[in-house]
């Protein structure tokens, strides 16, 4: 797993800087998943011991409601408290999963080496101080490569929700806040 902001010897990405499109194989905005896609199965995220698992594994065949989010926009951590209350209140049997999928800010702590043990520390405080019921992973993403999590889905605003078919399609797929209503999960 990459977790440093490198991108093959082009670039060194601890200035913050957004990548070009050369930098990201030609797309600065990839197009990303649509409906009726198949969810890449394949993606490592690090649960909330740091235990590393590939969304596959988690997914286990069942309806999932997967929301990338961003632990340094307040406006994004806001929506995990929403979505886990509409959950609550509108029981089913589509199972959601929370995944913090920026590590900006770790270079003032250590670098690349803490990036990953940080963020599951922040996910877990999230989770306590917003009192999350649901689970919640670390989705590594790494901006400055063509492979890295937001280009190869395509997103690139946080929060961005996909709701995923137990077949592993992509059913819906919400970018930014919004109010949850009953059948949007």
């Amino acid at each position: 797993m990459t977790t440093g902001l490198s991108c093959a010897g082009t670039l060194a990405a601890d200035d913050g800087s957004f990548p070009t499109a050369d930098q990201v194989g030609g797309e600065v905005f990839p197009e990303g998943l649509k409906h009726g896609a198949v969810f890449p199965a394949d993606i490592k995220l690090v649960n909330e011991k740091g235990e590393e698992q590939t969304l596959g594994d988690v997914l286990n065949g069942k309806r999932t409601l997967l929301v990338f989010f961003i632990s340094a926009a307040p406006a994004s951590v806001e929506e995990l408290g929403k979505i886990d209350k509409f959950a609550a209140d509108n029981k089913g049997d589509t199972q959601i999963i929370f995944a913090n999928a920026d590590t900006v800010g770790v270079a003032l702590l250590g670098g690349g080496s803490v990036a990953i043990p940080e963020t599951v520390r922040t996910i877990n405080l999230i989770k306590q101080e917003k009192a999350l019921t649901q689970p919640m992973f670390v989705a590594p993403n790494n901006v400055f490569d063509a492979n890295g999590l937001s280009n190869r889905l395509g997103f690139r605003g946080l929060p961005t929700s996909y709701l995923i078919a137990a077949d592993g399609k992509v059913e819906k797929q919400y970018v930014g806040t919004r109010e949850w209503k009953p059948g949007d999960i």
